[in-house]
């Protein structure tokens, strides 16, 4: 084979590559967003909708406040489970306290800084493989609500790691409807970063 066609079919075989990567992974990013946004859709459905919506005035209800979708804040964290069976006391912001378990951490890196976040578990559920993560970061009374924010992880107990997507971060009910008593999320939970991810600040449309 002379130099001209090994050189032509040298080109091709990187174009291929190329527009396989493209579809691959192009194709993997458009179907992450479109979930994403299916997602905040239907909630938006729901709170415009189901009597156990937290809005108080559904009328002029539109829509919630989100950052725009960033692949970035998904995360892959260790997890290290805690063998310490003692509960943690959480504060609620009616002035009530519960007890919740503290049941693992997840360890990442994220804005060039390692993170250690508690995972907790109520005591009631009994889905063993969801876990609580509420959390502090550098957009509380900023963009987002001041009283932090909380995101549902599933995991399953035979898992080395956790996928922590911020992209899912919601407000607690009480953002939104005074009459709800929500957990404040624990001090060891404070992101000393911001996190532009996920829900804003309903108060602040």
């Amino acid at each position: 084979m002379n130099a001209g066609k090994i050189y032509f079919f040298g080109v091709v075989a990187i174009v291929v590559l190329v527009l396989v990567y493209t579809f691959v992974f192009t194709g993997k990013k458009d179907s992450y967003i479109s979930e994403l946004i299916k997602f905040r859709v239907e909630k938006d459905e729901f709170f415009k909708e189901s009597p156990d919506s937290p809005i108080q005035n559904k009328e002029v209800f539109t829509k919630l406040n989100y950052f725009p979708p960033d692949q970035a804040f998904r995360i892959n964290a260790d997890i290290n489970l805690i063998k310490d069976t003692t509960r943690l006391r959480v504060g609620r912001t009616d002035g009530t306290t519960e007890y919740m378990i503290r049941y693992a951490y997840a360890i990442f890196q994220l804005g060039g800084k390692q993170h250690k976040l508690l995972l907790l578990k109520s005591s009631d559920d009994g889905d063993k493989n969801r876990l609580f993560l509420p959390f502090n970061d550098k957009t509380n009374g900023f963009d987002t609500y001041g009283g932090g924010r909380y995101l549902d992880i599933d995991w399953k107990e035979e898992k080395a790691k956790v996928v922590i997507d911020f992209n899912f971060a919601y407000n607690p009910f009480c953002t939104y409807n005074a009459n709800y008593s929500c957990p404040i999320p624990p001090a060891q939970n404070f992101l000393d970063i911001p996190i532009k991810a996920g829900e804003k600040d309903f108060a602040k449309r």
